[in-house]
């Protein structure tokens, strides 16, 4: 039986994790701000226990296999993201003097240079955040290069589907019988499901820690336009009763696009994405809907 210890335990990603360690039959620490969050949903779990933020430096953690760093701020607030910096500092210190074998740290896929559509980045492309997220992303797998006497990981993911705004604001008009405006139709984006970013993650824990890489990209391997996007909710609303609405187009010029090649965690593991991008927006019309 592993220990594994999740940061960010009550946010989207760290609690689906949590879900499918445990139905394993592992055990988890969960760290996160208010453990009653996470407390009461697996209130009577006895492979799970619970600890603050503020309480990690005085954990007597015992023997840890892998710590999976999800904890990490949103968007671009500035305030947010120093905040989670220097709690990664404090993880790294963890690991360092604490009984823990390896780290594997969520990164973005914000890391990159964006591309044309159609094109992919390995794990070797171009380094260039164009925003403050994704510039935070890369300052922490420098610390942790810098830092870490342990084995460590980085992954850098795809957006989750339930953290792309864009996706619940189209379904949202289309159940609402609203005008869809899309500001950037030549924006390309390569979103994935939660399912697949955890069975993914967990396919990279489950490796011998001597075989892990420092660096995989985890995403789906697809990208489509924001104006397809919109599209699909538009025909898949068709399915739950809804008609079609309008879509206006208000062009800003905005045309970037990113899409990751994962190759190399597809052959070292055989993991693949299996939620395609119709079945997202049925999962989010079902959510919404009902």
């Amino acid at each position: 039986m592993k220990t594994i210890l999740v940061t960010g335990a009550s946010g989207y990603l760290g609690s689906h994790l949590i879900k499918k360690i445990l139905e394993r039959g592992d055990k988890v620490i969960a760290i996160l701000g208010r453990p009653e969050d996470l407390s009461n949903e697996f209130p009577t779990n006895d492979n799970i226990k619970v600890f603050p933020c503020a309480d990690i430096n005085n954990i007597d953690l015992g023997h840890v296999d892998t710590l999976i760093h999800t904890a990490f701020s949103r968007g671009d607030n500035l305030e947010g993201l120093t905040s989670s910096i220097t709690f990664t500092e404090t993880i790294i210190d963890l690991v360092n003097t604490q009984d823990i074998d390896s780290i594997i740290n969520i990164s973005s896929q914000g890391v990159y240079k964006g591309l044309l559509p159609g094109q992919k980045v390995t794990e070797n492309g171009t380094i260039s955040p164009d925003t403050a997220y994704g510039l935070a992303k890369w300052a922490v797998e420098n610390m942790f290069k810098i830092g870490c006497q342990k084995q460590y990981t980085n992954i850098r993911m795809a957006s989750l589907s339930a953290n792309a705004r864009f996706l619940s604001f189209f379904v949202n008009d289309v159940i609402l019988q609203k005008k869809i405006t899309i500001t950037a139709p030549n924006q390309f984006a390569s979103i994935m499901d939660v399912s697949d970013a955890v069975e993914g993650i967990l396919a990279i824990e489950k490796l011998p820690i001597s075989e892990r890489k420092t660096i995989y990209n985890l995403g789906p391997g697809t990208q489509y336009s924001i104006l397809n996007y919109a599209e699909s909710a538009n025909s898949i609303g068709k399915d739950y009763g809804f008609m079609p609405t309008k879509i206006s187009i208000e062009d800003c010029g905005k045309n970037s696009a990113i899409c990751m090649d994962c190759s190399r965690l597809e052959l070292q593991t055989g993991w693949s994405c299996k939620i395609s991008k119709d079945m997202m927006l049925n999962k989010l019309f079902t959510s919404i809907a009902y």
